[in-house]
């Protein structure tokens, strides 16, 4: 029987011709997006140099905004302060179930419209808080706007989409 003979300090192989010319071809490439970026920013600042500056009373007239549009914008924001934010979170806590998991609540001061993304076990768990929110929370208007089969989840709940008006 021969004798096995292992070689484990060989030494490396010499890089291939087609390695080298790699090299150098993503060199040159490099070198070259270089020279093409540098053009570039050469242009933009002639183009910054020969654009003309505007002057100190058009830079005035542009910083200073309309004092009715400021009046607007604080009479906007002291309206959507004010807006009864707590009777919504009272009413839809007061009305939870076990078997119902609220997921997005979207609510706009400015109508008296909020969008409620909430999942349930199955459709009957899902009608039953529909009702309860009809009868017992006091919303003026619940309307089931859409539903769908979670089919990614394994248990696969039933997601819905309610409008409430909760606003009196």
């Amino acid at each position: 029987m021969r004798s096995l003979r292992l070689d484990f300090l060989h030494p490396l192989p010499r890089a291939h011709w087609a390695a080298w010319g790699l090299l150098a071809a993503g060199l040159g490439l490099a070198a070259w997006v270089g020279w093409q970026g540098q053009q570039v920013q050469r242009e933009l600042d002639e183009a910054m140099a020969a654009a003309p500056r505007p002057t100190a009373a058009a830079v005035r007239r542009q910083g200073r905004s309309a004092p009715g549009d400021d009046q607007t914008a604080a009479r906007q924001a002291r309206a959507e302060l004010a807006a009864p934010w707590d009777g919504l979170f009272v009413r839809l806590e007061g009305n939870r179930s076990r078997h119902i998991a609220l997921v997005a609540l979207e609510a706009d001061a400015r109508k008296d419209e909020a969008t409620l993304t909430a999942e349930a076990r199955n459709a009957k768990d899902m009608l039953a808080y529909i009702e309860r929110l009809k009868d017992e929370a006091g919303f003026t208007s619940v309307t089931l706007a859409s539903h769908s089969l979670q089919e990614g989840d394994p248990q696969q709940p039933l997601r819905f989409v309610l409008r409430l008006v909760w606003r009196t």
